[in-house]
């Protein structure tokens, strides 16, 4: 049987993965961008990216990241009502 949580975890990936191939095609300039927003939006203030943000691939991981926690917190307060 496929535990309903796993099931979920996996769409929430799905998703966050196809978020991730939209910004591969983005400059870095636009990544950097918004990791900076992404960072603001989670109450950060600095104008800067942090040290372990500067490559294309740590901007990347953390945009997925960030989709992956999001969709995840949409479905949990759906799945709430």
């Amino acid at each position: 049987m496929t535990s309903p949580v796993m099931t979920v975890i996996r769409v929430n990936l799905e998703k966050a993965k196809e978020v991730a191939r939209n910004w591969e095609r983005a400059s870095y300039p636009e990544l950097s961008a918004y990791c900076l927003e992404i960072l603001r939006e989670i109450g950060c203030s600095s104008n800067e990216l942090p040290v372990n943000l500067q490559t294309r691939e740590q901007q990347l991981n953390f945009i997925t990241g960030f989709a992956s926690y999001a969709f995840g917190e949409v479905l949990n307060v759906q799945s709430a009502k």
